[in-house]
């Protein structure tokens, strides 16, 4: 059975209700936000007594921040900004004992260019990695990104054992031309995490595993195949839709 965290995009009622029926995790948004992060140290507390108040009994992962940052910025005080953000997260996680920290890409079509930037990203976080033990995941998740290539040699360049991928199920089929499925194929290597939800190919619509056109069967065959290892979290902004997700899963005998 897969190990399945929950996206905190819900009240923390509904979270406490959802952790005392399934045996899940929770994925934090805390710290997703930059003012989040202006006194994360605070932040970081007053979240760890939620999660108790919640009755949090199993694992955690951050996400991390995303807005209006660019690590591959030509301008170093853009860069800087970013990294500082990345760092202010990644101590969160530490603090909050968490097992992994997720970033987005942040690739923006028509603003980044694919020339020349998995050669920026791994850079970046070549440089980001240094240094750091494996105490915390760090996992990079496709968004906007229109090809998974790009990701895969990233993964491989910055070869650090902490670092790897956070394959966005639903992304890739909004965002890509490319199926799901073959994202899922290609990777499958560098995967450490992945973010479930469904949509009809046109937005990210994060609705219920089996509400959009994804082929669940296919997919989740896949990632029975060729992740063994890795984890998902569910991403639906309501209990009800999480409860749909959790039976799609359990269903498939992915989930107890």
């Amino acid at each position: 059975m897969y190990l399945v965290y929950l996206s905190h995009l819900i009240p923390d009622s509904d979270m406490a209700g959802l952790l005392a029926r399934y045996p899940v995790g929770v994925e934090s948004i805390e710290f997703s936000i930059g003012y989040c992060l202006d006194a994360w140290q605070e932040r970081a507390a007053s979240y760890r007594q939620r999660l108790d108040d919640m009755g949090l009994d199993g694992p955690l992962s951050i996400h991390g921040p995303f807005l209006d940052l660019n690590p591959v910025s030509w301008d170093s005080k853009v860069r800087q900004a970013a990294r500082e953000r990345f760092s202010e997260a990644y101590q969160a996680a530490c603090a909050l004992g968490a097992e992994k920290i997720i970033y987005h890409t942040c690739f923006v079509p028509m603003t980044n260019l694919l020339d020349g930037w998995a050669e920026r990203m791994t850079e970046f976080w070549r440089d980001f990695m240094e240094g750091r033990d494996s105490g915390v995941s760090v996992c990079l998740e496709n968004v906007f990104d229109p090809e998974y290539a790009p990701l895969g040699k990233i993964v491989r360049e910055v070869d650090h054992p902490a670092f790897g991928l956070c394959l966005d199920i639903g992304h890739a089929n909004c965002f890509s031309p490319y199926p799901a499925e073959e994202w899922l194929q290609e990777l499958s290597p560098y995967i450490r995490h992945l973010h479930l939800h469904d949509n009809h190919g046109k937005q990210d619509e994060h609705l219920g595993i089996g509400q959009g056109d994804l082929s669940w069967e296919s997919v989740l065959g896949l990632i029975r195949e060729r992740l063994p290892q890795a984890d998902a979290a569910i991403e639906n902004p309501s209990r009800q839709l999480c409860e749909v997700s959790l039976a799609a899963l359990k269903d498939f005998g992915i989930f107890s």
